[in-house]
């Protein structure tokens, strides 16, 4: 998520669909949140309307075109509907994450991670760790959920739950397939991941983690479906690697 004014972007409304879409049609029944929020950046982004090319909830649209602040909060009136309970770090427009207090603020998910029977989606701005100390100093080490972070997020994991991680992916179209691929690889290699894949739309995937075969085969059908159904010309689907 990154930050509120990104609340309600084109971005949203795919993630947002995404996640509808895995309550619907799939055994899991609670939600936990993890926003990764971090303070206002004063530039030019955070303003793509969405757009539904005719295959996402028009419902979903209108719920968040309609919403006349940018809140955190919107999310849970919107998938109330949808699963029996909701968690999140609190309080969730104001509790921001950054690289000098990312140990506490993992440290105060820790509790909330191991709900069960949950989807657990973690929001950062970039995705998983890239490069070098010295290159994500210079992008921005906040943006990032690091390797020995996404360790600790699995082994919290329960076992009836699923991970869905955001992954941001680099600007060239020819490089969203292969940079989808390349992070269900980092993904699958790290400890306690034993079965993995992603879906891509442009330049957005999501991973999904899971240590049940029966989870990550409800998983694998869902997106199986919902790539089909797309109206995105830009997709993929990517399934366990190695």
């Amino acid at each position: 998520m990154v930050q509120l004014k990104y609340f309600g972007d084109k971005y949203d409304y795919f993630k947002y669909d995404l996640i509808t879409e895995v309550f619907k049609y799939s055994s899991l029944h609670h939600y936990v949140y993890i926003p990764m929020l971090t303070e206002h950046r004063d530039d030019k982004e955070g303003r793509t309307r969405p757009i539904n090319r005719g295959s996402k909830s028009e419902e979903l649209r209108h719920y968040i075109v309609g919403r006349k602040t940018k809140s955190l909060k919107h999310w849970e009136s919107w998938l109330n509907q949808y699963v029996r309970s909701y968690r999140t770090v609190e309080p969730v427009d104001s509790a921001f994450f950054s690289d000098a207090k990312r140990d506490g603020y993992w440290s105060g998910c820790r509790s909330i991670l191991k709900e069960k029977n949950a989807l657990v989606f973690v929001d950062p701005d970039t995705g998983l760790e890239s490069g070098n100390l010295s290159y994500q100093l210079k992008a921005g080490r906040e943006k990032y959920v690091l390797n020995n972070e996404l360790d600790i997020l699995i082994s919290e994991l329960d076992p009836s739950s699923v991970l869905m991680l955001y992954q941001h992916l680099p600007r060239n179209i020819d490089q969203h397939h292969p940079g989808t691929e390349k992070k269900l690889r980092q993904a699958k290699t790290r400890r306690g991941v034993l079965h993995a894949c992603a879906y891509r739309e442009d330049d957005l995937a999501f991973l999904f983690i899971a240590k049940q075969p029966d989870l990550h085969s409800e998983i694998k059908q869902l997106l199986m479906a919902y790539h089909s159904n797309s109206g995105h010309k830009f997709k993929s689907i990517h399934f366990e690697t190695g």
